[in-house]
């Protein structure tokens, strides 16, 4: 029997060249389940190799993954909201979780994770849009302290059909700039 303090542990971490393949194939289930990504299209190998390298290469916006016993549960990665200077302070994070993993907390990490990030990194906000069916991408924003501000009807269009997108944001409470 296991103890606690005997389970094995989640471990966060940075994304490594040889993770490329994990992080195809969770992506690519992301894809066919509709309800994390509005990409329509799997995405190559190359393609996540190219990601991972434009990551490591930029710290600003970093790809990080969950592993359990060697086994890639996630990730989660930050993208730029907005090249504009002004706007440079604010990310939009994306979750990814394996299916196998999924309901067991694995997406929570990942988001304190990056919520933990950003802010030594000098983000003062995260926003992100989630499709307005996916009700566990929008339990997983209310668990880890987002909120919704908004909502976009029919508008992304997966398989020929449109959908409504929530808009949500997290405030980063360790910015160094006053709050209004």
């Amino acid at each position: 029997m296991s103890s606690p303090s005997a389970r094995p542990q989640l471990q966060i971490r940075e994304v490594r060249e040889e993770d490329a393949a994990a992080l195809c194939e969770i992506f690519n289930e992301v894809v066919q389940d509709h309800l994390e990504t509005f990409d329509s299209e799997p995405r190559t190998l190359e393609d996540q190799q190219m990601r991972i390298a434009a990551a490591q290469q930029d710290p600003k916006h970093p790809i990080v993954v969950a592993e359990l016993r060697n086994w890639i549960a996630g990730w989660a990665a930050l993208a730029p909201y907005d090249t504009r200077i002004a706007l440079d302070d604010i990310g939009e994070v994306y979750v990814y979780v394996r299916r196998t993993f999924r309901g067991f907390g694995v997406g929570r990490q990942l988001m304190r994770a990056m919520q933990e990030t950003t802010g030594r990194l000098g983000y003062r906000k995260l926003v992100g849009r989630i499709l307005a069916q996916n009700q566990d991408g929008l339990t997983l924003c209310r668990a880890t302290g987002w909120r919704e501000v908004g909502r976009h009807s029919a508008h992304v269009r997966l398989e020929d059909t449109l959908h409504d997108v929530v808009v949500v944001e997290c405030q980063i409470l360790s910015s160094a700039l006053p709050q209004p």
